[in-house]
């Protein structure tokens, strides 16, 4: 089943603010560094740009990361949330 296109753009989105935070990097850095103007990364970031395949792989390469995990729902999103136990009651 294919996911809707909104669905990819905002996992695409939060995907790259990740790497990116994880590399210490600032938009306007990794801007600098990917080839690709700052305004740019922002707007990727808030589901508002939509990146040619280049875009992606210089971000990719960047990142250190593949295209394919730029836009794959993490595993953390994808886990339901942890049910609380009940307490037994003597």
């Amino acid at each position: 089943m294919s996911r809707p296109f909104e669905a990819v753009r905002r996992e695409l989105a939060g995907n790259i603010r990740e790497l990116r935070l994880a590399e210490g990097l600032s938009q306007e850095r990794l801007a600098l560094e990917a080839g690709i103007d700052r305004t740019y990364i922002s707007q990727i970031e808030r589901s508002v740009g939509n990146p040619s395949l280049l875009v992606l792989c210089k971000l990719a390469d960047r990142l250190g990361a593949d295209v394919a995990t730029l836009i794959t729902a993490l595993a953390h999103e994808e886990a339901p949330a942890p049910v609380k136990a009940k307490s037994v009651k003597d």
